[in-house]
């Protein structure tokens, strides 16, 4: 059967996959429902630890179902195999994978669907993942068992590669499976856009920390500084920042009187801003002689690697606290620091803005803030683009960070969090990824019937985890809404099927391409 033209291969599997519809978003439905939130609060860690076995336990019985082989070790990492059922007198098979994950962020923002239920409305999903990488497993899985059924017999392995620990950036449980088994030959991962991504900006966590003297009440006012927080996640553009400030009640109608007038004038001079200012009071507080307020900043989620699909509610609240005299001197100063990088989102106050015509700008966006009394420190998400490593981001942000304490006097120490990744380009000239992205290419083209163009993101996927690896979809502009990490992440149901032909056909296309050689 893998020997048949594209046109009818892309048929046959179509119609395969037109059967197993159902079964394809009942199951995607199922896998949403797993609670594998990872890098959460204490309850969403404590779900994951308990949700990710039961959710290879399911997958497990899912692929042996479809008669495919699991794998997993340890809890952390597992595999899917579709092993080779034909030679093509080139001794051992070659191994293509498919690189996944199922943990997910943080159901943050204002969902109007169970970000847990995979709830079907109007012919379209919703659920944390469905874009994510939970939804695009189901469509890769269904894909490879729509070609099985349809006859395909494969002269090379696929292994569906699952991993659960993507979206902390760690990766420790890829590292873990490479030791298991070989790195395949060649790999997609579907968990970005189409047409077909051969090149992503690297990624650099950046750290910025101050300490100073316990803050003291302001003397004329009696007014203390509490806390300034904003952000969940280093690759999320924060929806909210929260500033909290506490007051003599005596002082309660004068200081909220001009916070009332400066938070008006903010939210007219910045457009798309939004304010609120509320009570953050026990009820006895105020018997107690004072007040707090709660000063809180609203923008839109986004991943940090398309800053302009969001809006920074940091940005916006550092904005605001840079220019009126309401903190005390030290949190004044390094919220002015802060809200010079948090104003641009290329990177330029850092000095490391750079450019690269394939792979685009290098982006740096403030994700995570937390100041109290005593000292604070800031996140700043740095995307390099190629020919722009993680140690010349450092040496850079150090130099701002040491010209700022010369002038202010505030030391502030930089560091680097997390696992940093360097930026990658796959080159299509090289014969054999050649060869392999022709089948990708040849299978989206049937299928969506339009050129598949080869680009590069801003963001990090698997695809920097294995040797010869590309992304390879889920969303297809002008089609689908990029959704990840936003609220009401969703897909439509025409989107799933057409992902998983497109997938499977990917696989039964190389198989034709292999067979061809030998």
């Amino acid at each position: 059967m893998s020997t048949l033209a594209p046109g009818k291969l892309h048929q046959t599997i179509e119609s395969v996959l037109h059967g197993l519809r159902e079964d394809l978003l009942r199951d995607t439905a199922r896998l949403i429902q797993f609670q594998t939130v990872s890098g959460g609060n204490p309850e969403q860690e404590r779900l994951y630890r308990e949700q990710i076995p039961a959710c290879f336990d399911w997958l497990k019985e899912l692929a042996e179902g479809m008669g495919f082989t699991f794998r997993q070790w340890d809890n952390w990492v597992a595999e899917i195999e579709w092993a080779a059922e034909g030679g093509n007198g080139s001794g051992s098979p070659p191994v293509f994978g498919i690189a996944s994950h199922i943990d997910v962020v943080t159901p943050a923002g204002k969902w109007t669907h169970p970000p847990f239920s995979g709830e079907i409305v109007d012919g379209i999903m919703y659920g944390r993942g469905m874009q994510d990488d939970k939804g695009p497993l189901m469509q890769a899985l269904y894909g490879l068992y729509a070609a099985r059924k349809a006859g395909v017999k494969l002269p090379c392995t696929v292994r569906v590669i699952i991993g659960t620990q993507e979206e902390t950036g760690d990766w420790t449980e890829i590292a873990h499976y490479l030791k298991q088994r070989p790195a395949p030959d060649y790999a997609f991962t579907p968990d970005a856009d189409f047409p077909l991504i051969i090149g992503e900006k690297g990624m650099c966590n950046v750290e910025f920390k101050a300490k100073w003297p316990r803050v003291a009440p302001h003397p004329e006012t009696g007014m203390e500084f509490v806390s300034f927080t904003g952000g969940s996640r280093a690759n999320i553009v924060p929806d909210t920042a929260e500033v909290i400030l506490r007051f003599p009640v005596e002082s309660k109608s004068e200081v909220m009187k001009e916070l009332v007038r400066e938070t008006t004038r903010f939210t007219v001079e910045q457009p798309g801003s939004n304010v609120t200012l509320v009570p953050n009071n026990e009820e006895d507080s105020e018997a107690q002689g004072y007040y707090e307020a709660l000063a809180t900043f609203l923008g839109k989620a986004a991943h940090s690697s398309t800053p302009d699909k969001g809006h920074n509610a940091l940005a916006d609240a550092l904005r605001f606290f840079a220019d009126i005299e309401t903190l005390p001197e030290t949190v004044q100063a390094f919220v002015q620091f802060l809200a010079v990088i948090a104003a641009e989102t290329d990177g330029s106050s850092l000095r490391i803005d750079s450019t690269h015509e394939f792979v685009g700008d290098t982006t740096a966006v403030l994700t995570v803030l937390d100041i109290g009394p005593e000292g604070g420190k800031a996140l700043v998400n740095v995307r390099p683009t190629m020919g722009q490593d993680g140690p010349t981001v450092m040496e850079k942000a150090r130099e701002a960070a040491g010209a700022f304490g010369r002038l202010t006097g505030l030391e502030v120490e930089v560091s680097r969090t997390g696992n940093g990744v360097e930026a990658i380009y796959l080159d299509p000239d090289q014969p054999a990824i050649g060869d392999f992205l022709g089948s990708l290419r040849k299978a989206y083209e049937l299928v969506v019937g339009e050129r598949c163009e080869q680009v590069a993101i801003g963001g990090t996927t698997y695809a920097k985890a294995f040797p010869n690896c590309c992304a390879f979809g889920p969303v297809l502009p002008g089609v689908d809404e990029a959704l990840a990490h936003q609220a009401d992440e969703h897909m439509a149901v025409d989107s799933i099927m057409r992902n998983a032909l497109i997938y499977g056909l990917s696989a039964a296309l190389m198989a034709n391409g292999l067979e061809a050689k030998g």
